[in-house]
Order: structure tokens, then sequence, then C-alpha cells
């Protein structure tokens, strides 16, 4: 049987896969998509923020990252945010000065990869390795030869599975995050509000405005959190009656909400397997302090189609965690500080009172700062992934 041959296979075709494939046509290397999706992104389960690089120096400083911000330029800003709103239930309201915008992912999605090989509505059922690269195998019967596999497939990743990483997460280490897209006629379009309650057990419920009197409305529960019939959507059906009568006023859903599964964590296994180079949720690509994974997700899947243009996969290993695995590690201390308060809720009215607003948008922002230096992070997985 004939197979089709690539230098590289990229599998999943969210914002990572998506970056992935275009630096890789970008650098001349033969390469083809496969997304499960017909419509990569449809829909997106995300609040779609993204902060000005400008906001985060510390981080978009690294060429992976400028990259990936030059990917997010190819689509028009949906809305413009100047201040984010941090509010702890009865305690303290938050102004955290972090200016930023929204995008819609799956028309940035579809501009990266309009002009790229790609197989949609299709998945990956089968790896075989062989002596130079893989077969990958598909439901729909394509059979794809690739020295190289780059695996955007999300978390849990399949990918992982069919090579024999079965890396295990404890539920405190993800999330589960559900959003719908409402019409909030009474919202402010500059504000993005997030909430902080009993009834956002490990994470927070979010307004985030994306334009046209329209929001993504969601919430992130840690999954040590959800058991039996206490879902996210029961605690999404309480926070928009909450705010029904004031910023959710005469809103109106467009949509019935989704979820998806988040590593809050930071890198949670190893980048490489072989000649397959890890990138997004796969990896662990999402802040644990504030929840945004977009653009490090983007900034990973440029750095392995530069590795592969270099064939040099060490160079994937040092510079993801360099440019990104670094930041995300200072964001999975932070994220102790959001455990603490989780379990002695008692202590918020001290805790928020006394809290400084410009170290919390710091904070919050995943910036090094020296509450990062004093905190130890016990909780959850005992170690996380760490270069040699």
């Amino acid at each position: 049987m004939s197979h089709e041959s690539y230098k590289a296979v990229v599998i999943g075709l969210g914002p990572s896969g998506a970056a992935a494939l275009k630096r890789l046509n970008e650098l001349g290397i033969s390469a083809i998509g496969i997304e499960r999706k017909k419509t990569p992104e449809e829909p997106a389960v995300c609040g779609e923020f993204l902060p000005e690089p400008s906001e985060i120096t510390f981080i978009s400083k690294y060429p992976s990252v400028k990259k990936a911000f030059e990917y997010i330029g190819y689509t028009e800003k949906t809305n413009i945010i100047k201040r984010i709103f941090l509010e702890f239930e009865r305690y303290r309201k938050f102004h955290l000065k972090i200016g930023g915008f929204t995008i819609s992912r799956k028309e940035m999605v579809n501009k990266l990869i309009e002009n790229a090989n790609v197989v949609t509505g299709d998945d990956v059922v089968a790896i075989k390795q062989l002596e130079k690269g893989y077969l990958v195998k598909t439901r729909k019967g394509r059979e794809i030869q690739a020295d190289y596999i780059v695996a955007a497939d999300g978390f849990p990743s399949l990918t992982r599975r069919l090579l024999g990483d079965n890396t295990a997460l404890d539920p405190i280490d993800y999330a589960l995050g559900i959003n719908l897209k409402m019409e909030v006629p009474n919202f402010p379009q500059s504000d993005i509000y997030m909430y902080s309650s009993k009834d956002t057990p490990g994470g927070y419920a979010w307004i985030i405005p994306i334009g046209n009197g329209m929001a993504n409305v969601g919430i992130g529960i840690r999954g040590n959190y959800v058991k039996g019939n206490i879902t996210p959507v029961v605690f999404l059906e309480k926070f928009i009656k909450v705010f029904n009568s004031s910023y959710l006023k005469d809103a109106k859903p467009l949509e019935p909400p989704r979820s998806r599964w988040i590593p809050v964590t930071g890198f949670y296994s190893t980048p490489v397997i072989g000649r397959t180079l890890f990138v997004g949720d796969a990896l662990g690509a999402v802040n644990p302090i504030n929840g945004g994974g977009i653009f490090t997700a983007m900034a990973l899947g440029v750095l392995a189609a530069e590795s592969i243009w270099l064939e040099n996969l060490d160079v994937y290993r040092e510079r993801a965690w360099n440019e990104i695995g670094k930041i995300l590690a200072i964001g999975r201390k932070y994220r102790a500080l959001v455990d603490f308060l989780y379990d002695h809720w008692e202590v918020a009215p001290v805790l928020t009172r006394f809290f400084p607003e410009g170290l919390l948008t710091k904070i919050i922002k995943g910036e090094e700062t020296f509450m990062e230096k004093i905190i130890f992070s016990g909780k959850g997985r005992k170690t996380s992934y760490q270069p040699r």
C-alpha cells in the first residue's frame, strides 16, 4: 500500500498546531495537519482574551512569543480591553491595569492554515514507529508517513498514550473549563470581570466582552471539585443567576455551554518522545495562575517547527523550557495561593483586604515577584517536568 509522505505531520489544529503548521510551511518543510473537527476551532471553548505584548514584556521579549503575536495579528481584534476587575465574593474587588484584546480563535486558526495541506473531520487512531519516523493511521483509513510528529492534540493527549507515555495528573492539576457566548447589553465592553467564590472552587468565573454587545461567559473548576452531580454547569448557572440583575441583566445565551479539560500545572511531561514534539495542552502550555494559553501554545508550535527545520530536537527541549516553561513554573507556584485560599476560605477577608493591588496585577500576569521565591507548592503533582 502506498503512503502519503511528509517531513512532518501535525496532529491537532488548534492555536498551537496551526502555528506549527504555518511555521513549517514558512520554512519550506513538507507538512500536513490533521484535525478531528470538520472546521478547526468550531466551537472554541475559550475566553479568547490576550494581553498586549507590552503588558507582559517578561515573556513577550522571546522570539517564539514575538512570532506567536505576529500570527495572532493575522486576524482582526474583535474588542479592546482596558482593565480587568477581579472580585472575591463579598470581600474585595481589585482593579487590575492589564490592557489587551479579544480575537476569534476560529478565524485566527483558519487564516493560519488556509494555504496549508490539511485533513479535517478525521482523527489519528494508531501510530507505528518506523526505522526513521512514523506511520500515522487515521480513522478514515489514511496512512501518512512522516519523519516527525508535532502533537498538538490537547489534554489528555492521545498521541502521548499511543507512544507509551501514560503520565497522569492529579485532579487538582487540571480543570474543567466551560464557556458560552451571550448577548450582554448591560456589560461594559472595555472591562473583563473575574469572580472568585466558594462557587468557583479552585478557579474563577469570567465575563469577557468580545465586541458587538457579546461576551464569552464561563467558569473554570479544578478537577478535584468535579464530583457526581457537582459539575461546572451547576456553578456556571449559579454565577449567571447571581449577576442577572446587574452585569448580566437582560443577557441571552447564543449557544449551549461547551467544556474541555485544561492542564493547570505547566509542563507536565517530557516535551519530546523519539521524533515527536509536544506542544500546547499536550505539553501543558496553560499558565496555572491565570488560565491563559493561546500565545504560549502558539510559541511552542513555532519552536517545534524551527527545531524540525534544524533537525535538532534538543533545541526544542531547551528553548521550550527557557522561553515558556520557566514562566509557567512561576505560575504553578502562584497557584499555591489559590489552593490555600479555597482550602481556607474563611481567611479570604483578611488576605484580600491587605493584598497590594499592584502585586496582585503582577501575579495574575504570571510575572516573577518576591512572592514566587517564598511560595512552596506541595499540592498536586510532587514534581512537574524539569529539563535535565
